[in-house]
């Protein structure tokens, strides 16, 4: 009798401890460890991993802009850059040598220190016509420079393109490139005013390079003499 019920006593035992482990594993199921960052988390919210972030950073600081502004405006925003060299490249989109030449603005520009180089786009695609305003003429240069992916400072002046070219720059055709120095004065112009053709790789490259050598190596050398 007493071994009859000591049985019954272990098959008690067995069951609920079975009983338990089941509980048990049922409980780790349902109700997982919450950690702190879990309950500061809202799931609804959309969260941006942070490299797109930096990816989106980096799209809109590279946006392309196109600015209207008078050529004496444009004149004022050269001259702030007193310290700088500044190339300026006179084009237009009705103009094939522009826009084959074009890139290799873009290319200075990304190539050279922001610091010691400006690159500036000005474009003479206004023509003073009614049926072509300077607005749809904006449109146009605009669509050229974001296919160019030309995030330099890049301008459409509002006067008519041959008054700027007769009146202002004194100069036969586009395109034309002026290279101011440290100085704000005129280094040098590139037009075919004289007949010959010139290329940024060739000609325009190869110039201002040597004028940012002699322009801040001098200026670095002076610095260290102090």
């Amino acid at each position: 009798m007493p071994r009859f019920i000591a049985s019954i006593a272990c098959f008690v035992a067995v069951a609920i401890g079975a009983a338990g482990c089941q509980q048990d594993s049922t409980s780790d199921t349902a109700s997982p460890e919450v950690t702190p960052d879990a309950l500061t988390v809202d799931p609804t919210e959309s969260v941006t991993p942070k490299g797109d972030e930096e990816s989106g950073a980096s799209a809109k600081a590279a946006a392309v802009e196109l600015t209207v502004v008078s050529f004496d405006e444009l004149q004022a925003s050269i001259a702030e850059s007193k310290g700088k060299i500044v190339v300026v490249d006179y084009w237009s989109t009705s103009c094939p040598p522009c826009m084959k030449e074009f890139p290799g603005l873009v290319a200075l520009y990304n190539e050279l220190s922001h610091d010691q180089v400006r690159c500036v786009s000005a474009s003479l695609d206004y023509e003073g016509l009614a049926d072509y305003p300077i607005e749809d003429c904006r449109k146009a240069a605009l669509e050229f420079l974001e296919q160019t992916k030309s995030t330099l400072d890049n301008f459409i002046l509002s006067e008519e393109s041959l008054t700027v070219m007769d009146d202002k720059l004194k100069i036969a055709s586009i395109p034309a490139v002026f290279v101011f120095g440290v100085d704000g004065k005129l280094a040098r112009q590139f037009d075919e005013s004289d007949g010959e053709s010139f290329t940024y790789e060739k000609d325009i490259t190869p110039f201002v390079a040597e004028l940012v050598s002699q322009s801040f190596s001098t200026e670095t050398a002076s610095t260290d003499c102090e």
